[in-house]
């Protein structure tokens, strides 16, 4: 066991894709293959099982999954640590990335800028939205992805748009009310809404009722959970519905869609006014650059 396969490991548990984990990488899918099935063979247990497009986590494979995200945040910080002890000029920059999203070609441009800035040890750090806050100084993010309505205290901000996104319904495939293509959201204005309820996230009840009335009608029956996770469970079980953003990755053996609303977001690249990393403007130039994008707001 090595910790290449653990990275391959848990980035193939997050995107349930050995293509989209050989791109995450820049290496072959076998490569990934052979290496996932080396660590299988080496615990004695299968971590995964493997579909026709896409592969899912053995009851196994999601307790080393959970064990080793939440040691992932010590061990990330113990490297750098090192990392700045043995080369004092080194920047350090720590950006904030929404959880379960996918956005553009981001991880290639981080990838490009790690590449291209060997003086500044960029941490990544995926977290759920809600905790991707600027509270200057006490944040641990230099600068976050997230969505306009999360971002506290706008005014002590810089922002840069990314992208403008939709909001979209998440709804299990095996539930009556789902017809492929032709289910529109107005379709669904009797069921059960699932949000995430911890403090900040994305789709307050508030923000929920203002999407449903642009849809002409009043969501009455709010449901929250205490995680993202929880929600597309029950969504799973045809409890309802949930109200999420178009950036969601489904997990793949949950069998959901997505049906669109016609409210959109805007996707902000944010950090504090007052924190003076070099680094920062390093890195906004890059993706802005690489995104084709404005460098003013």
């Amino acid at each position: 066991m090595n910790l290449l396969q653990l990275e391959y490991f848990m980035t193939l548990a997050r995107l349930g894709s050995f293509r989209k984990t050989a791109e995450y990488f820049f290496v072959s899918q076998p490569m990934v293959s052979k290496q996932i099935s080396l660590l299988e063979k080496e615990l004695g247990i299968p971590l995964f099982n493997r579909g026709y497009r896409t592969v899912a986590l053995t009851p196994a494979g999601k307790i080393m999954f959970d064990a080793l995200g939440r040691s992932r945040d010590i061990f990330d910080d113990a490297v750098y640590r090192a990392k700045l002890s043995s080369q004092p000029d080194i920047i350090e920059l720590c950006l904030g990335f929404p959880e379960c999203s996918d956005f553009a070609n981001l991880s290639n441009i981080l990838s490009s800028f790690q590449q291209e800035h060997s003086d500044v040890a960029l941490k990544v750090r995926v977290s759920p939205i809600s905790q991707l806050l600027l509270d200057y100084p006490d944040s641990k993010y230099d600068m976050v992805i997230n969505h306009e309505r999360n971002l506290r205290n706008k005014c002590e901000l810089e922002v840069r748009p990314l992208a403008k996104r939709k909001h979209v319904a998440v709804i299990s495939r095996h539930h009556p009310r789902y017809r492929a293509q032709d289910t529109a959201f107005e379709d669904l204005k009797d069921e059960s809404v699932y949000v995430p309820a911890p403090e900040g996230t994305t789709l307050t009840k508030d923000y929920l009722a203002y999407i449903c009335a642009h849809h002409g009608f009043i969501c009455h029956d709010v449901i929250p959970l205490p995680n993202l996770e929880s929600v597309l469970l029950a969504v799973k079980m045809c409890f309802g519905i949930a109200v999420l953003d178009d950036l969601i990755n489904l997990p793949p053996d949950f069998e959901l869609d997505t049906v669109p609303t016609n409210v959109s977001f805007e996707v902000l690249l944010a950090w504090h006014k007052e924190n003076r990393n070099p680094a920062i403007p390093l890195l906004s130039d890059m993706v802005l650059e690489q995104l084709n994008l404005p460098s003013t707001y």
